[in-house]
């Protein structure tokens, strides 16, 4: 294998030669970030350093999308919104951000991106995915890649391989892992990526982080992957999975101590002395590592773990420019968007994110944000338009008002009673901005009794900072503490926007919960506790009563009475999917409203596809997915037509939940619940049964996943994979295409904006399946085998190029084992979308 790096290599090798086995086994297994002596910014995994061979400790943060530290940094489009430009260039930009804001951090691996296949839309982690193609994942992570590392930060691609959704064993034969799961990584591996972990799910019945085949076999040996592996957090279950390829054990960040670690020191030594690894085998872990150490300057003094300003302005102009490339304009009947000078005396906003950005959708893995950036729509139109009348109505109060001492009582007073102190508080509002924060690492207990006047659902909610609050009621835990790994926050802090889906109007945490009450007097006990921060404690509590909810929503509905149109800012859980409702009621109050006005538009704050049972009722939708920072101003420019919306769908949106391919009920295998193993009995018809760890989900779909599956089954979706529409129109024609020297095929496309605005387009290349081949293999009826975003003017033509490479018009044959010429006629179909292909051309190849 040709090395890529022989400089870094070698002085990796040098070094390894001067370590004592003791010293080689602190750079493979992992460390609490508390042991960082350079400081405590936090990272998600940490290796201790070596001084006396001028190895510096080594830290991992958490992503995507963004850093996620103890420290405030730049909130992010969400993945699926990057992957939803279809712009590898501003994918790139994206990563120079990520790696400004690691560098600047402190940080020194970034693990991101997320490639993994957008297989199943129920699953909760596919909102930081990169969408359902392998050809578009592939391509927008490694440009992510290109730019995290351009600023001598590493990124860590993962999960390695098969984690799109399952959590057990999962099955996936030859042609199929090589052609979509493998495919993603292997662009990963072409950009140059420093490290890869591997996943927590077993593949083909070996565990991931353990695998000697895909490591070893795919990974290394047939991509030629020259960076180190680490394992998911508690993934590693075997010190033998260092002779299989594993390099580096990351528990970390109070992980320590609730996952067994396997590569520990007197582990490792045992293993060594049992024959199950050897010396070698930690000489290539280490060899791997260090190669990376000096690949990226950590070993010659260039990088040192300092931490700087961050570059605020610059990202944010990212953050802006990537918000509105992604916006999807999904429905736009009779041209309502953009709204007109006309349209907006007499617009009304509706919908909490209208007055506050909703901007990252809370924390997860990735950047909160920056709270102060915020700035909603409402404001922005009102201080562009002073003369216009725009009205502003949130319909749903996430926030509600402090619960009043009147609805508080502690032994016959108005209230509620410190424990330890003996101090009765009338109400619990202790905030910097009031100027009742409490003192740096106070902790504090209240008791006493709340009393509602009517029966319903109440919004409890707890705002937080410089402390993690509990809330039970009727003995019960209505909220509980954030007290994570080893007794603090995940994040050594608590930030604004951790939690939920927007912080609160002072600038804190805003954790919330819905409980049903019965009239009368409840017990009641909070207890906050401090989070390492060091700063001021500050905490209130709040409700929403029944009666406040319905005066919100009723006020929401008489706004919309207005002639001019209402536009709603809707928003999904981070983890919401198709297969339940928006939160809140908004599906109703979505409907409510467009009975009352025929000009309503929705914006669509979510990450995965949603349920849109008003969808006919409505005039237009714009998927906004969660913006970052700067959300308020993209959308702000996206409606009043400053911009023009150009991003395309990265998934397909299922009309019903049952058309996805791990959806089918007649097929529980592909559930990623899964089944038992060696069965086709469905994990979940057990009320009280085996633990998915235990499932097994075999992609028997094959390589047909996403669009693919859809064709397959001439299933309808509500919007086709590759979707996205414009203010303006576009033409495509004289489609020409020839063979390239080395194999490849190219394309030319003349595209033409037929329309009044400028905008842009994604010219997409769909390759149709060939003839049969002489073996047993697999076709999708037609693949994603090039794309480009191209921006014109109104009235502009231009001819695009895009290139089919030779790798796209092979398959994996499972019986030779290796890339295969698909031969025969061809046809390849060009259009914006994988259902509006405007012309197709029949080819020969070979």
């Amino acid at each position: 294998m040709t090395e890529r790096y022989p400089a870094s290599s070698e002085a990796a090798r040098s070094l390894v030669a001067r370590m004592s086995l003791d010293d080689k086994l602190v750079l493979i297994t992992g460390a609490d970030y508390r042991d960082d002596p350079d400081g405590n910014t936090y990272a998600a995994g940490f290796v201790r350093g070596l001084p006396h061979l001028g190895i510096p400790a080594l830290r991992l943060a958490d992503g995507p999308s963004g850093i996620a530290t103890r420290e405030t940094s730049t909130g992010m489009t969400s993945t699926m919104g990057v992957a939803a430009s279809w712009s590898t260039d501003l994918a790139r930009e994206n990563g120079v951000v990520i790696g400004r804001d690691a560098r600047a951090l402190g940080q020194d691996v970034t693990l991101q991106p997320f490639i993994n296949i957008d297989r199943d839309v129920t699953i909760g982690r596919t909102w930081n995915t990169l969408g359902e193609d392998p050809l578009l994942a592939g391509a927008i992570g490694a440009a992510q890649i290109e730019g995290i590392q351009s600023q001598h930060v590493m990124a860590q691609a993962k999960h390695f391989i098969g984690y799109d959704g399952a959590g057990g064993n999962v099955v996936i034969d030859e042609q199929t892992l090589h052609e979509v799961y493998l495919k993603p990584f292997e662009d990963a591996v072409c950009a140059g990526v420093s490290s890869v972990m591997a996943a927590y799910n077993e593949i083909n019945g070996e565990a991931a982080c353990g695998s000697r085949a895909t490591m070893t076999g795919m990974l290394r040996e047939q991509l030629g992957f020259e960076g180190f592996i680490t394992s998911d957090w508690g993934g590693n279950h075997s010190t033998a999975a260092l002779a299989a390829g594993l390099d580096q054990e990351m528990p970390g960040a109070g992980y320590v101590g609730q996952h067994p670690q396997f590569f520990g020191a007197d582990q490792i030594k045992e293993a060594i002395a049992n024959g199950d690894v050897s010396e070698a085998d930690v000489d290539r872990a280490v060899t791997a590592i260090l190669t990376q150490y000096h690949r990226f300057g950590l070993l010659d003094g260039v990088n040192r773990h300092v931490v700087t300003e961050e570059q605020i302005e610059a990202n944010a102009d990212v953050v802006r420019r990537t918000a509105t490339a992604a916006a999807v304009l999904l429905k736009n009947d009779d041209a309502v968007l953009p709204l007109s000078a006309g349209d907006l005396d007499g617009l009304v906003l509706i919908g909490p994110g209208a007055g506050r950005t909703i901007a990252t959708g809370g924390a997860g893995e990735s950047s909160t944000g920056r709270f102060d950036r915020w700035i909603g729509v409402a404001d922005i139109l009102r201080d562009r338009f002073p003369k216009a009348r725009i009205g502003y109505q949130p319909g749903i109060d996430l926030e509600g008002e402090t619960v009043p001492a009147t609805a508080l009582s502690a032994n016959g007073a108005p209230g509620l009673i410190r424990v330890a102190e003996g101090i009765t508080d009338e109400t619990i509002r202790f905030t910097v901005e009031h100027g009742t924060a409490l003192a740096p690492g106070s902790q504090v207990t209240w008791t006493g009794t709340i009393t509602t006047a009517e029966s319903g659902d109440y919004r409890i909610g707890v705002g937080q900072l410089g402390a993690t609050a509990a809330v039970e009621i009727d003995d019960t835990t209505v909220i509980a503490d954030q007290r994570f790994y080893g007794g603090s926050p995940r994040f050594g802090d608590i930030k604004a926007g951790d939690s939920g889906v927007c912080a609160t109007s002072d600038g804190l945490d805003n954790r919330t919960e819905t409980v049903h009450l019965e009239a009368g007097a409840h017990p009641i006990r909070i207890a906050v506790n401090p989070d390492e921060s060091g700063r001021p404690v500050q905490v209130h509590l709040r409700w929403v009563t029944p009666a406040a909810r319905e005066v919100s929503r009723q006020a929401a509905i008489e706004a919309a009475r207005t002639p001019g149109p209402v536009v709603v800012f809707a928003y999904a859980e981070k983890h919401g999917n198709v297969s339940s409702p928006l939160p809140e009621g908004q599906d109703d109050l979505i409907a409510q409203i467009a009975a009352v006005n025929p000009r309503t538009i929705v914006v669509l704050q979510h990450n995965n596809p949603v349920m849109m049972p008003w969808l006919d009722d409505v005039r237009a939708v714009l998927c906004g997915w969660f913006p970052g920072d700067e959300g308020g101003w993209a959308f702000a420019d996206l409606l009043t037509g400053i911009a023009n919306p150009g991003g395309h769908l990265p998934f397909t949106w299922p009309a019903a939940i049952e058309q996805g391919v791990a959806s089918d009920r007649a097929h529980p295998e592909r559930s990623s619940r899964g089944v038992l193993p060696g069965t086709d009995i469905a994990l979940d018809t057990f009320d009280d049964g085996p633990d998915v760890s235990e499932s097994e989900t075999r992609y028997t779909e094959g390589v047909n996943v996403g669009y693919r599956w859809y064709d397959k089954q001439r299933y309808m979706p509500l919007f086709a994979f590759g979707h996205g529409l414009s203010y303006t129109g576009f033409a495509f024609d004289d489609l020409a295409i020839s063979a390239a020297a080395d194999g490849s095929l190219e394309l030319r496309v003349r595209v033409t904006n037929t329309g009044d605005l400028p905008g842009d387009v994604v010219v997409q290349a769909y390759l149709g399946a060939p003839p049969a081949q002489d073996e047993n293999v697999m076709f999708a009826h037609k693949t994603l085998a090039a794309f480009t975003r191209v921006g014109l003017n109104s009235g502009e033509s231009r001819t695009v190029v895009l290139h089919i490479a030779r790798r796209e018009l092979s398959y994996w044959s499972p019986t030779r084992h290796e890339w295969t010429l698909a031969r025969g006629e061809r046809h390849v179909f060009v259009g914006d979308s994988s259902a509006d292909l405007h012309l197709h051309q029949a080819i020969s190849i070979g």
